[in-house]
């Protein structure tokens, strides 16, 4: 009786070891998981960087101006014709923007976006109102994650009523390689297929059809630093149509943007020419685009604030 007494506490014993070394397990598990999903998450380019702001940067308050000349040329008349305005969170994503609605008239467009506890963006909604009070058109966007912390799904809702879907796929580093959208009601579908260097940098982007056709593709050439300098165009019989050259200056704005031609044959098209003011951070503040004669063409002013560090 004493040793079967024994024998069950011994049994008891080692059932808890094992317990809790399946816990142990579990939990060296988790932690991993979430330890690759945070170093991930922490890679990825905030909403800012992606548009090549530096420093916390709080808000963004831009408008844009076109210049006409009016007697002779000799008196330059500028006009509004676009504003925008931008708020990010202190991750640098952004949490509000407002723009005027492709409607035109008083239409405004405003979305705004939600994020969860990792950081990820769950929902944007995209509202139109009309002398800035009535709602008129509003849609939204829904996100859904992978265990790596990359968009898998993306859903388009109209009046709550899902129209499209959106399929992502990514490499072993966490770039996305393929995008695929997909109508609810009529099944068609765009297949982008992004395939990029060995530094994650995408260098050429193709489409393909609803029937999985070959449609269009850009193909890029980038300098040391990243910089699209040159951008080439082909078409579905995939002749290329048209290049762009591109170059910038030490802030990596674009200075001069060269277009060409190049069917039948490589013939010079027009050209941009841009001229920049910078803030403290080195993010401009102030963009002038000029016509080839370097008469102004195009104004656009931003004014950025900061948040505390």
């Amino acid at each position: 009786m004493p040793y079967s007494r024994i024998g069950k506490s011994l049994l008891e014993f080692n059932l808890e070891i094992m317990q809790r070394k399946i816990l142990l397990i579990i939990s060296i598990f988790v932690f991993i998981t979430f330890s690759q999903t945070t170093n991930a998450q922490s890679k990825k380019k905030s909403d800012a960087e992606s548009e090549g702001l530096r420093g916390k940067v709080k808000s963004v308050k831009g408008k844009y101006y076109e210049e006409t000349r009016i007697f002779f040329g000799l008196v330059p008349i500028k006009k509004e014709y676009m504003d925008k305005y931008k708020e990010y969170n202190r991750d640098g994503n952004i949490i509000y923007e407002e723009m005027p609605s492709y409607h035109g008239g008083d239409y405004r467009e405003r979305d705004f976006y939600k994020y969860n506890e990792r950081g990820d963006c769950v929902e944007s909604i995209d509202s139109n109102y009309e002398n800035c009070n009535i709602y008129t058109y509003p849609c939204r966007y829904e996100y859904i994650y992978d265990k790596q912390g990359n968009i898998s799904e993306k859903k388009w809702y109209s009046y709550n009523k899902l129209n499209y879907n959106y399929y992502y796929k990514y490499d072993d580093k966490g770039n996305c390689i393929e995008e695929l959208s997909k109508g609810i009601k009529d099944s068609t579908f765009w297949k982008d297929i992004y395939i990029r260097d060995t530094n994650g940098r995408m260098i050429v982007w193709e489409r393909y059809d609803r029937l999985g056709d070959f449609d269009s593709k850009l193909v890029y050439t980038l300098d040391e630093y990243g910089n699209r300098i040159k951008e080439e165009y082909y078409n579905k019989e995939g002749m290329k149509e048209n290049e762009t050259i591109y170059f910038y200056n030490y802030e990596h704005d674009i200075i001069i943007e060269i277009y060409y031609n190049v069917k039948p044959k490589r013939t010079y098209s027009y050209s941009k020419i841009y001229s920049y003011q910078y803030d403290d951070n080195f993010n401009w503040i102030k963009r002038i685009e000029y016509n080839e004669d370097m008469s102004v063409k195009y104004i656009s002013k931003r004014k950025i604030e900061y948040y505390d560090e």
